[in-house]
C-alpha cells in the first residue's frame, strides 16, 4: 500500500532533522559550506538562486533575529530568535529549547528545567517542523528541492519584512505555492508552504550576548 502524503511528509521531515542536526553540530562549527546532496549550489532559476545564494552565505552573518512560526499541522505557534556571532558562534531558541554553538561547544538546553546536554538534539523541536538552522541551511535545502519539483514558473519579487530589504521567489509545486524570502545579509525572513509558515519579526545586525548563557 502506498504511504499517505501526510506520512511522506513526516518522513521527509525527520530525515532533515537529522541531516540538520549534523550539519548544525559539524560544518557550522568550522564555518565549512555544507555539501548538500539536494542538489547543486545553483539551480539555474534566477529568481531561485537569488534567494539561495543569500541563504548560503547566512552563516557567516551577525545578527539576531525574531521570528513567530505556525505549523500548521496542530495549528501550533511558537517564537523563535536566532542569535549568530559568525560562523562559529550561534544561539537559536525555539520554544523553550536552546541550542548553542560556541566554537568547539555545543549543548541544547531546556530552558524550563533550566537544564543542558552537551549536543544538538534537533529531535527535541521535531513537533514544529523545525530545525536548529531553519534559517538557513535547512530553508536553502527545501527551497532546492521545491526548485526541481516545480509544476511551473517561478515568481521573482521583493518585500520589506522586519523593517529589510528581502529578496523573495514564489515556487508553484503540486497542491499549491510556497514561498521563500531572505535578507540580503543571508537569514531566512519569511517562509510560507504547505506545513509552515515562519515570519521574521524583527532584526537587529548585533549578536545578542545573553543567548549564549545556559541556564541552570
Amino acid at each position: 500500500m502506498a504511504a499517505s502524503p501526510t506520512l511522506l511528509r513526516r518522513r521527509a521531515a525527520a530525515a532533515l532533522l537529522a541531516l540538520a542536526g549534523g550539519l548544525f553540530a559539524t560544518g557550522c562549527i568550522t564555518g565549512e559550506r555544507p555539501t548538500l546532496a539536494e542538489g547543486p549550489l545553483q539551480t539555474g532559476d534566477p529568481a531561485v538562486d537569488a534567494v539561495l545564494a543569500r541563504l548560503d552565505g547566512a552563516g557567516a552573518s551577525i545578527f539576531t533575529a525574531g521570528y513567530d512560526v505556525l505549523t500548521r499541522f496542530g495549528d501550533l505557534q511558537t517564537p523563535a530568535t536566532v542569535v549568530q556571532d559568525g560562523p562559529a558562534r550561534r544561539s537559536v531558541t525555539i520554544g523553550q529549547v536552546r541550542f548553542i554553538v560556541d566554537g568547539a561547544s555545543t549543548a541544547t538546553c531546556d530552558l524550563d528545567a533550566a537544564s543542558c546536554t552537551t549536543t544538538i538534539d534537533a529531535a527535541r523541536v521535531s513537533d514544529t517542523q523545525l530545525t536548529p538552522d531553519f534559517y538557513a541551511v535547512s530553508a536553502a535545502a527545501t527551497l532546492r528541492r521545491d526548485a526541481a519539483a516545480r509544476t511551473g514558473a517561478t515568481t521573482a519579487a521583493t518585500e520589506t519584512i522586519a523593517g529589510q530589504p528581502a529578496t523573495c521567489v514564489t515556487v508553484p509545486v503540486s497542491g499549491g505555492q510556497s514561498t521563500y524570502c531572505a535578507l540580503d545579509t543571508g537569514p531566512l525572513a519569511r517562509l510560507d508552504a504547505a506545513d509552515r509558515v515562519i515570519t521574521m519579526t524583527n532584526y537587529a545586525p548585533s549578536a545578542d550576548a545573553t543567548a549564549f548563557t545556559r541556564p541552570g
